[in-house]
């Protein structure tokens, strides 16, 4: 693990979320850091035309600022400028802002069946725990 990954896997279990498979081939890393380390973070394992958003996170002293709204919205650019055409993610938490970013609530073997290949399903799948989970979806415009 490289020391940049180190810290931002540190930085998520901080904010209570599982850095498992950031360093597999073709996930996609977003972080904002600061002189104390990161700020934010967000990563994307795309999986065809669909991708899975994951790793979305921003530090207690920087919430409350637009910060995972706008990082979130370029992560999304990026992902449909790539091909990306739906974007999955699973929160059991969070579904209020999810909502407000134009996610809506789907089937979580919905979303397992669209990112077979995503390392977080395979995780979830192997550990089980993909059966606690709730999954959210967004439709990205072409282009």
């Amino acid at each position: 693990m490289t020391a940049a990954t180190a810290d931002l896997a540190a930085f998520l279990r901080a904010q209570g979320l599982d850095p498992y498979g950031l360093e597999e081939p073709g996930t996609l890393l977003w972080t904002v850091r600061d002189a104390a380390g990161p700020t934010a973070s967000a990563a994307l394992e795309p999986a065809g035309s669909a991708a899975l958003l994951r790793s979305v996170a921003v530090r207690p002293d920087r919430r409350g600022h637009g910060t995972a709204r706008r990082l979130v919205e370029d992560v999304l650019a990026e992902a449909a400028a790539g091909g990306v055409r739906s974007v999955y993610l699973f929160s059991t938490d969070a579904g209020a802002f999810w909502r407000r970013l134009g996610f809506r609530q789907v089937p979580v073997p919905e979303a397992a069946a669209a990112l077979t290949a995503a390392p977080q399903v395979r995780q979830y799948l192997a550990d089980g725990s993909l059966a606690v989970e709730v999954a959210w979806r967004r439709d990205l415009d072409a282009g």
